[in-house]
């Protein structure tokens, strides 16, 4: 018996992809970390899954940009409009 429920499946190749805009778009450095997830959104108003893109850029520096669009509907155009214009398209966190 399944507790949580069935997990959401992300297809690999759409992850590399949202990794790849990832790079290009940040201009990121290969020692730069580039984590890819779905997570639940139960926010108000939020939709059901939300993507979220984490740079992992050295000890207590991690950066987080959540789409609200499941990773399949993630498109490059939406990777580049958040790091142009990320004030209104992300949620940042840096940890101590």
């Amino acid at each position: 018996m399944n507790l949580f429920g069935a997990r959401r499946r992300i297809d690999p190749d759409q992850v590399d992809r949202i990794k790849s805009w990832a790079r290009s778009a940040w201009s990121l450095p290969e020692e730069t970390t580039v984590m890819v997830t779905e997570l639940e959104c139960r926010e108000p108003g939020c939709p059901p899954i939300e993507t979220v893109i984490a740079l992992l850029e050295g000890p207590g520096k991690t950066t987080q940009f959540k789409i609200h669009k499941t990773a399949d509907e993630v498109t490059q155009q939406d990777v580049q409009i958040m790091a142009l214009d990320g004030e209104h398209h992300h949620d940042r966190k840096h940890d101590v």
